[in-house]
């Protein structure tokens, strides 16, 4: 299960990375926002990371860091990331976040269009805003699942999808453990990249927007996650705010770094599935 979480979500790229070098495959995926891009693009194709290291960033709505030990350079920051947001939250409330996440997931997906064209079973989650309820997507369009779970309310405008106006999944369900679940996984590994909050000041608007879409989801997937049966959480060493892109490598090393350090346990646990047929909630497939 792959969680959101901005640049942080791309985490499960050093996830899904070091599970395969340890010849573990997950059986199915479930992925919400970042989570879901990264499920999708795995699911759909073998050479999976090689299609995500392609995606051009430019375009893309980006904030630094804004932490500086001097006053006057913070406050260029601040004013810096300011600038740099406003008119990205203008083009792509209006059209810019679907044209371009249409256009860049088409090559992420390449021939696989459909859920029924992955390689592997995934399912995506989105957020129906008419009806405050939380969408499963596991069949039909595939682009248009992905670009919904990821549509950050203040950054990208709602999609529209089988007659439903869908924002970002995590605001309805950050950690959906049970989908998985009613996928055939048994043995449920689930990957959070939140952070604490002393990591995370609200110190200009930007700043503010970002963390209260993180305060907003943070409780449900606390509760959530206690349904897993084994919990990923990878430190990064700075904090990384979601539209931080310079991050990006340093946050798919803390993926990996995450994977080898609970290698033991996750073993631990397949064994055991493996012996009894069932996990401490029942069968043995990996999701």
């Amino acid at each position: 299960m792959l969680g959101g979480g901005g640049v942080r979500g791309l985490a499960h790229v050093g996830v899904l990375a070091a599970l395969a070098r340890a010849k573990i495959e997950p059986d199915v995926l479930v992925g919400v926002s970042m989570g879901a891009l990264v499920a999708t693009t795995y699911a759909a194709r073998d050479d999976w990371m090689a299609a995500l290291e392609s995606v051009d960033r430019s375009r893309l709505p980006a904030l630094t860091d804004p932490r500086d030990d001097i006053a006057l350079a913070r406050m260029r920051t601040l004013v810096r990331n300011a600038r740099r947001l406003a008119p990205s939250v203008w083009t792509w409330g209006r059209q810019g976040y679907e044209d371009y996440g249409r256009a860049t997931l088409a090559t992420l997906l390449g021939e696989a269009q459909t859920f029924a064209e992955c390689r592997v079973p995934v399912a995506v989650i989105a957020t129906d805003l008419d009806r405050r309820e939380r969408v499963v997507f596991n069949d039909g369009d595939l682009i248009g699942a992905t670009l919904a779970s990821g549509a950050i309310p203040g950054l990208a405008r709602p999609v529209v999808l089988d007659g439903r106006t869908l924002i970002d999944g995590g605001f309805s369900d950050p950690a959906p453990v049970d989908v998985a679940r009613d996928m055939g996984a048994d043995v449920v590994v689930a990957v959070h990249t939140g952070q604490r909050y002393a990591e995370f000041e609200a110190d200009n608007w930007a700043m503010a927007l970002l963390r209260g879409i993180d305060v907003t989801q943070r409780a449900l997937a606390t509760e959530r996650l206690r349904h897993a049966d084994l919990v990923l959480r990878p430190e990064f060493a700075d904090r990384v705010n979601l539209l931080n892109f310079s991050a990006v490598s340093d946050v798919v090393r803390a993926g990996v770094t995450e994977v080898r350090g609970q290698l033991p346990r996750l073993r631990a646990l397949l064994a055991m599935a493996d012996a009894s047929g069932a996990s401490p909630e029942g069968g043995d497939q990996t999701g």
